[in-house]
Protein backbone atom coordinates (compact mmCIF):
# COMPACT_ATOMS: atom_id res chain seq x y z
CA UNK A 1 0.00 0.00 0.00
CA UNK A 2 1.41 3.43 -1.12
CA UNK A 3 0.25 7.40 -0.21
CA UNK A 4 1.08 10.25 -1.90
CA UNK A 5 3.61 12.13 1.18
CA UNK A 6 1.80 15.62 3.10
CA UNK A 7 2.21 14.21 6.66
CA UNK A 8 -0.81 13.67 7.87
CA UNK A 9 -0.71 17.02 9.36
CA UNK A 10 -0.59 19.14 5.69
CA UNK A 11 -3.99 18.27 3.59
CA UNK A 12 -7.13 16.93 3.47
CA UNK A 13 -7.41 12.88 4.47
CA UNK A 14 -9.36 11.17 1.79
CA UNK A 15 -10.96 8.11 2.97
CA UNK A 16 -11.44 5.17 0.87
CA UNK A 17 -11.70 1.17 0.94
CA UNK A 18 -8.07 0.92 0.11
CA UNK A 19 -7.39 2.92 2.93
CA UNK A 20 -4.56 5.81 1.69
CA UNK A 21 -3.96 8.67 3.12
CA UNK A 22 -3.34 11.65 0.38
CA UNK A 23 -0.84 14.54 1.24
CA UNK A 24 -0.04 17.30 -0.98
CA UNK A 25 4.22 18.31 0.26
CA UNK A 26 4.44 21.70 -0.26
CA UNK A 27 7.59 21.49 -2.36
CA UNK A 28 7.12 18.05 -4.58
CA UNK A 29 5.25 14.98 -4.11
CA UNK A 30 6.33 11.38 -4.04
CA UNK A 31 5.16 8.13 -2.80
CA UNK A 32 6.04 6.42 0.55
CA UNK A 33 4.77 3.26 2.39
CA UNK A 34 2.39 3.70 5.33
CA UNK A 35 3.96 2.38 8.18
CA UNK A 36 2.43 -0.57 10.18
CA UNK A 37 1.36 2.04 13.03
CA UNK A 38 -0.54 4.32 10.67
CA UNK A 39 -2.36 1.30 9.09
CA UNK A 40 -3.76 0.24 12.16
CA UNK A 41 -5.19 3.18 13.02
CA UNK A 42 -6.53 4.20 9.30
CA UNK A 43 -10.31 3.14 8.89
CA UNK A 44 -13.19 4.91 7.10
CA UNK A 45 -14.29 6.70 10.03
CA UNK A 46 -11.07 8.23 10.85
CA UNK A 47 -11.04 11.69 12.43
CA UNK A 48 -10.60 14.51 9.89
CA UNK A 49 -7.56 16.33 11.57
CA UNK A 50 -5.24 16.08 14.25
CA UNK A 51 -5.34 18.02 17.68
CA UNK A 52 -2.58 19.07 19.97
CA UNK A 53 -1.85 21.83 22.19
CA UNK A 54 1.42 23.05 24.10
CA UNK A 55 2.31 24.94 27.02
CA UNK A 56 5.99 26.67 27.76
CA UNK A 57 7.91 27.36 30.79
CA UNK A 58 6.69 24.90 33.48
CA UNK A 59 4.62 27.82 35.80
CA UNK A 60 2.44 26.43 38.79
CA UNK A 61 -0.82 27.47 36.71
CA UNK A 62 -0.30 24.85 34.21
CA UNK A 63 -2.31 22.49 36.95
CA UNK A 64 -5.14 24.22 36.16
CA UNK A 65 -4.50 24.31 32.24
CA UNK A 66 -4.37 20.35 32.61
CA UNK A 67 -7.62 20.22 34.43
CA UNK A 68 -9.04 22.21 31.26
CA UNK A 69 -7.47 19.81 29.18
CA UNK A 70 -8.62 17.03 30.93
CA UNK A 71 -12.08 18.33 31.16
CA UNK A 72 -12.09 18.78 27.73
CA UNK A 73 -10.78 15.19 26.68
CA UNK A 74 -7.81 17.27 25.05
CA UNK A 75 -4.32 16.00 25.06
CA UNK A 76 -1.21 18.79 26.19
CA UNK A 77 2.29 18.87 25.99
CA UNK A 78 3.84 20.58 28.96
CA UNK A 79 7.09 22.07 28.26
CA UNK A 80 9.26 22.94 31.84
CA UNK A 81 12.59 24.84 31.83
CA UNK A 82 14.16 23.76 35.35
CA UNK A 83 15.87 27.45 36.50
CA UNK A 84 14.10 29.57 34.92
CA UNK A 85 10.71 31.08 36.54
CA UNK A 86 10.10 31.38 40.11
CA UNK A 87 6.74 30.19 40.12
CA UNK A 88 7.79 27.01 38.26
CA UNK A 89 5.67 23.68 39.17
CA UNK A 90 7.54 21.72 41.88
CA UNK A 91 9.20 18.37 41.38
CA UNK A 92 6.62 16.46 43.00
CA UNK A 93 3.99 18.67 40.72
CA UNK A 94 5.68 17.86 37.37
CA UNK A 95 6.05 13.70 38.44
CA UNK A 96 2.02 14.22 39.12
CA UNK A 97 1.04 16.25 35.90
CA UNK A 98 3.30 13.53 33.83
CA UNK A 99 0.89 10.90 34.82
CA UNK A 100 -1.94 12.62 32.81
CA UNK A 101 -0.09 14.42 30.00
CA UNK A 102 3.26 14.24 28.01
CA UNK A 103 5.85 17.04 29.45
CA UNK A 104 8.80 17.86 27.27
CA UNK A 105 12.35 19.17 27.94
CA UNK A 106 12.31 22.92 27.61
CA UNK A 107 16.35 23.40 28.57
CA UNK A 108 17.49 24.39 31.84
CA UNK A 109 18.03 28.23 32.28
CA UNK A 110 15.80 29.30 28.92
CA UNK A 111 18.18 30.93 27.01
CA UNK A 112 18.34 31.82 23.50
CA UNK A 113 20.05 28.83 21.76
CA UNK A 114 21.31 30.54 19.05
CA UNK A 115 23.09 33.47 20.99
CA UNK A 116 25.03 30.77 23.05
CA UNK A 117 27.84 28.52 22.18
CA UNK A 118 26.86 25.18 21.02
CA UNK A 119 28.75 23.36 23.64
CA UNK A 120 26.62 25.53 26.10
CA UNK A 121 23.44 24.88 24.13
CA UNK A 122 24.29 20.97 24.13
CA UNK A 123 24.71 21.23 28.05
CA UNK A 124 21.36 23.04 28.26
CA UNK A 125 19.32 20.62 25.91
CA UNK A 126 20.60 17.21 27.04
CA UNK A 127 20.44 18.43 31.41
CA UNK A 128 17.15 19.31 30.76
CA UNK A 129 16.13 16.08 29.51
CA UNK A 130 17.97 14.40 31.99
CA UNK A 131 16.43 16.17 34.83
CA UNK A 132 13.11 15.83 33.72
CA UNK A 133 13.53 11.71 32.78
CA UNK A 134 14.57 11.45 36.12
CA UNK A 135 11.79 13.25 37.97
CA UNK A 136 8.79 11.87 35.91
CA UNK A 137 10.48 8.47 35.44
CA UNK A 138 9.64 8.24 31.80
CA UNK A 139 11.40 9.07 28.82
CA UNK A 140 11.20 12.56 27.84
CA UNK A 141 10.93 12.90 23.67
CA UNK A 142 10.08 16.63 23.16
CA UNK A 143 11.61 19.52 22.70
CA UNK A 144 10.50 23.12 22.42
CA UNK A 145 12.75 25.64 21.49
CA UNK A 146 13.08 28.38 23.69
CA UNK A 147 11.51 31.57 22.11
CA UNK A 148 11.08 29.14 19.07
CA UNK A 149 14.78 30.54 18.05
CA UNK A 150 17.36 27.53 16.43
CA UNK A 151 19.64 26.81 13.67
CA UNK A 152 20.52 24.25 11.74
CA UNK A 153 23.49 23.18 14.24
CA UNK A 154 20.86 23.32 17.34
CA UNK A 155 18.56 21.63 15.58
CA UNK A 156 21.13 18.94 15.36
CA UNK A 157 21.76 19.46 18.83
CA UNK A 158 18.27 18.48 19.46
CA UNK A 159 18.20 15.57 17.15
CA UNK A 160 21.60 14.30 18.84
CA UNK A 161 20.01 14.73 22.39
CA UNK A 162 17.56 11.48 21.94
CA UNK A 163 14.25 13.70 21.26
CA UNK A 164 11.68 12.70 18.77
CA UNK A 165 10.68 15.70 17.50
CA UNK A 166 11.14 20.25 18.64
CA UNK A 167 8.40 22.25 18.43
CA UNK A 168 9.01 25.62 17.33
CA UNK A 169 6.60 29.02 17.24
CA UNK A 170 5.87 29.36 13.64
CA UNK A 171 2.42 30.67 13.76
CA UNK A 172 -0.55 29.62 11.44
CA UNK A 173 0.62 26.55 10.23
CA UNK A 174 -1.17 23.05 9.77
CA UNK A 175 1.21 21.04 8.15
CA UNK A 176 4.50 19.49 9.72
CA UNK A 177 6.98 18.92 7.34
CA UNK A 178 10.21 18.82 9.55
CA UNK A 179 9.65 16.58 12.88
CA UNK A 180 12.75 18.56 14.85
CA UNK A 181 10.92 21.88 13.72
CA UNK A 182 7.34 21.37 14.66
CA UNK A 183 5.03 24.49 13.81
CA UNK A 184 1.96 25.46 15.73
CA UNK A 185 -1.31 26.88 14.55
CA UNK A 186 -2.03 29.73 16.71
CA UNK A 187 -0.72 30.98 20.30
CA UNK A 188 -3.59 32.35 23.04
CA UNK A 189 -2.53 35.29 23.17
CA UNK A 190 -4.60 39.01 23.21
CA UNK A 191 -5.31 39.59 19.47
CA UNK A 192 -5.42 41.53 17.14
CA UNK A 193 -3.80 44.39 19.27
CA UNK A 194 -0.84 43.40 21.84
CA UNK A 195 -1.43 45.26 24.86
CA UNK A 196 2.11 47.41 24.76
CA UNK A 197 2.65 50.88 24.40
CA UNK A 198 4.67 51.25 21.04
CA UNK A 199 1.81 51.67 18.11
CA UNK A 200 4.83 49.84 15.89
CA UNK A 201 4.53 46.41 18.22
CA UNK A 202 1.03 46.80 19.07
CA UNK A 203 0.58 45.90 15.56
CA UNK A 204 2.39 43.10 15.25
CA UNK A 205 -0.24 40.16 15.19
CA UNK A 206 -1.91 41.34 12.42
CA UNK A 207 1.27 41.83 9.92
CA UNK A 208 2.25 38.00 11.37
CA UNK A 209 -1.23 36.68 9.80
CA UNK A 210 -1.12 38.95 7.09
CA UNK A 211 1.10 36.74 4.63
CA UNK A 212 -1.37 33.59 5.63
CA UNK A 213 -4.68 35.03 5.32
CA UNK A 214 -5.22 33.79 1.02
CA UNK A 215 -4.04 30.31 2.44
CA UNK A 216 -6.00 30.08 5.42
CA UNK A 217 -9.11 30.84 3.87
CA UNK A 218 -10.44 32.77 7.00
CA UNK A 219 -13.18 35.02 7.30
CA UNK A 220 -12.45 38.81 8.70
CA UNK A 221 -14.24 38.63 11.54
CA UNK A 222 -12.46 35.80 12.68
CA UNK A 223 -9.78 38.55 12.93
CA UNK A 224 -11.64 40.23 15.72
CA UNK A 225 -10.26 37.99 18.47
CA UNK A 226 -7.84 35.14 19.62
CA UNK A 227 -11.08 32.97 20.32
CA UNK A 228 -12.59 34.02 17.25
CA UNK A 229 -9.29 32.99 15.09
CA UNK A 230 -8.63 29.93 17.09
CA UNK A 231 -12.31 28.79 16.36
CA UNK A 232 -12.10 29.97 12.79
CA UNK A 233 -9.01 27.72 12.44
CA UNK A 234 -10.91 25.11 14.24
CA UNK A 235 -13.40 24.57 11.21
CA UNK A 236 -10.45 25.23 8.65
CA UNK A 237 -8.64 22.11 10.14
CA UNK A 238 -12.63 20.08 10.00
CA UNK A 239 -12.71 20.80 6.88
CA UNK A 240 -9.26 19.85 5.11
CA UNK A 241 -7.74 18.24 7.42
CA UNK A 242 -4.19 18.94 8.97
CA UNK A 243 -3.67 19.70 12.42
CA UNK A 244 -4.65 22.18 14.71
CA UNK A 245 -1.74 23.04 17.38
CA UNK A 246 -2.64 25.71 20.06
CA UNK A 247 -0.20 26.67 22.54
CA UNK A 248 0.49 29.36 25.29
CA UNK A 249 1.56 30.23 28.66
CA UNK A 250 -0.43 29.70 31.86
CA UNK A 251 0.82 32.95 33.19
CA UNK A 252 0.34 34.91 30.25
CA UNK A 253 -3.39 33.79 30.42
CA UNK A 254 -3.85 34.32 33.92
CA UNK A 255 -1.66 37.81 33.31
CA UNK A 256 -4.04 38.85 30.44
CA UNK A 257 -7.36 37.22 32.09
CA UNK A 258 -8.08 34.97 29.39
CA UNK A 259 -9.34 31.71 31.20
CA UNK A 260 -12.92 32.19 30.39
CA UNK A 261 -12.47 32.68 26.86
CA UNK A 262 -9.74 29.76 26.67
CA UNK A 263 -12.31 27.57 28.60
CA UNK A 264 -14.67 28.57 25.27
CA UNK A 265 -12.11 27.25 22.88
CA UNK A 266 -11.13 24.47 24.87
CA UNK A 267 -14.74 23.43 24.77
CA UNK A 268 -15.11 23.29 21.21
CA UNK A 269 -11.89 21.87 20.50
CA UNK A 270 -13.40 18.76 22.97
CA UNK A 271 -16.54 18.91 20.92
CA UNK A 272 -14.51 17.57 17.77
CA UNK A 273 -12.95 14.92 19.73
CA UNK A 274 -15.95 13.88 21.25
CA UNK A 275 -17.84 13.80 18.01
CA UNK A 276 -15.25 11.80 16.27
CA UNK A 277 -14.08 14.51 13.19
CA UNK A 278 -10.66 15.45 15.78
CA UNK A 279 -8.37 13.27 17.42
CA UNK A 280 -6.42 14.13 20.33
CA UNK A 281 -2.45 13.91 20.79
CA UNK A 282 0.37 14.94 22.61
CA UNK A 283 3.26 16.78 20.32
CA UNK A 284 5.59 13.32 20.28
CA UNK A 285 2.19 11.26 19.60
CA UNK A 286 1.49 13.76 16.24
CA UNK A 287 5.26 13.19 15.30
CA UNK A 288 4.97 9.57 15.71
CA UNK A 289 1.93 9.45 13.48
CA UNK A 290 3.27 12.27 10.82
CA UNK A 291 6.72 10.20 10.44
CA UNK A 292 5.46 6.63 10.81
CA UNK A 293 7.72 5.49 13.86
CA UNK A 294 6.92 3.36 16.35
CA UNK A 295 4.16 5.08 18.18
CA UNK A 296 3.90 6.52 21.52
CA UNK A 297 0.65 5.09 23.53
CA UNK A 298 -2.45 7.19 22.94
CA UNK A 299 -3.63 9.66 24.91
CA UNK A 300 -6.22 9.09 26.97
CA UNK A 301 -7.66 11.96 28.97
CA UNK A 302 -8.54 12.11 33.03
CA UNK A 303 -11.53 13.22 33.62
CA UNK A 304 -11.71 16.44 35.46
CA UNK A 305 -14.10 16.93 38.29
CA UNK A 306 -13.08 20.78 39.26
CA UNK A 307 -14.48 23.09 36.83
CA UNK A 308 -12.44 24.48 34.25
CA UNK A 309 -13.27 28.49 34.86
Amino acid sequence: MTATLQHLASGEIVKSRLQLIYFKHIRKKYVKPISKYVKSRINLTMPNFLLTTSWDDGHCLDERLADGLDGCHLAGTFYVARDYIESRLSEAQIKALAQRHEIGAHTVHHPDLTAITLDDGRCEIVDSREWLQQVTGQAVSAFCYPRGRYTPAVRQLVADAGFSTARTVSPYQMAVVDRFAMPVTMQVYPFPLRPVNSIRARFQPLQTIRPHLATLKLPLMALRSWPGLAEALLRRAAQVGGVWHLWGHSWEIERYEMWPQLARVLALAGEYVQNGSARAVTNTELAHIIFDDQPAQPHQSQPAPVPYA
